[in-house]
């Protein structure tokens, strides 16, 4: 054999090689492998408006093992429609469900353990880092519940929904009147290390309706009766999405979210703990565990008109706090 057929040969080698040491590093291929569990894992994709996962993930160790980083940065922008959306300037790295919205059928559980130890604050920049959306057909309408972060805090909201309007000449960004209780989860400071977030929800217009929510083995929230106002099903969307102000745009940091395992199951034995999966509540009533605030809003118009709307027209659910 000749010394340029033994080079060809150690080149095509030195490249397979690359190539499968990209492939056992790759970030999405790890996320997908090590970090999402249960439905999570054949169900969650890339959504159309998250930025490159190029540029947003990389693979995070320390003491704890491997976790999946997502960062989002200014520089890299956003989708259009949402880096160019009236009045804001957002971006994200999320996945959403491949498949058809869930209906009200059966509860799910989740399971979220994650940590904020590369997240400096502004009070100027919000944003989720869960969400579920409620859905009328294949359409998203708006986040019903979210985990979301405000300056240095870190909250847990649920939305009532009144109307879903769109605007004409943007119909693909929807708008909301609503009720929102967020319960509160302290600090971004107390998210240094690996929290879990843990919830049971079964959706309903009716009285069956459940939600309940632990940070590790403490419960932050229980709510009973119809807690789904507007849509047919819901959809999940994992990741980190925040929105920004133009304004502060220099001053904006680079933030990164941290995540050891994020998943969903029908079934809870796959998800929680046996603590969890045997709670039932004596009263059914609805409670918070952790100080909340109640408040309603509507979206601004900017002055165009409503080109579609969707309203609930019976009576909300009321949460109170446990004494």
């Amino acid at each position: 054999m000749t010394m340029k057929k033994l080079l060809a040969i150690l080149a095509f080698s030195l490249f397979i090689f690359s190539i499968n040491t990209y492939a056992s590093e790759n970030p999405y291929k790890f996320l997908k492998k090590e970090v999402l569990i249960g439905k999570a894992k054949s169900e969650m994709k890339n959504d159309t408006r998250s930025i490159s996962k190029k540029k947003a993930l990389s693979i995070f160790e320390d003491s704890d093992g491997k976790a999946i980083k997502i960062t989002l940065d200014t520089k890299f922008k956003g989708h259009k429609n949402d880096w160019e959306r009236t009045g804001e300037r957002n971006q994200r790295w999320e996945t959403a469900n491949k498949k058809k919205p869930r209906k009200f059928k059966k509860p799910v559980y989740i399971k979220y353990t994650f940590k904020l130890n590369d997240f400096p604050t502004h009070p100027a920049v919000g944003g989720s880092l869960f969400q579920v959306i409620a859905n009328k057909g294949t359409s998203r309408l708006l986040p019903w519940m979210k985990l979301q972060f405000s300056g240095d805090r870190i909250v847990h909201q649920v939305n009532f929904t009144k109307e879903v309007f769109y605007l004409k000449g943007d119909p693909e960004n929807s708008n909301f009147d609503k009720v929102g209780y967020k319960f509160d989860l302290g600090k971004v400071s107390n998210f240094n290390d690996y929290r879990t977030l843990s919830f049971k929800i079964l959706a309903s217009k009716k009285e069956n309706g459940e939600i309940i929510a632990w940070l590790g083995n403490k419960k932050i929230f229980e709510v009973y009766g119809p807690n789904f106002t507007i849509g047919d099903g819901y959809t999940f969307k994992w990741g980190f999405y925040r929105w920004l102000k133009d304004a502060f745009l220099d001053e904006t940091p680079t933030q990164s979210l941290t995540v050891k395992e994020f998943g969903f199951s029908g079934k809870c034995e796959e998800i929680l703990d046996q603590d969890k999966c045997s709670y039932v509540s004596e009263n059914k009533n609805s409670i918070s565990y952790v100080s909340f605030r109640k408040s309603s809003s509507r979206s601004k118009t900017y002055g165009k008109e409503i080109s579609k709307s969707i309203k609930w027209k019976k009576p909300l659910p009321e949460i109170k706090i446990n004494k």
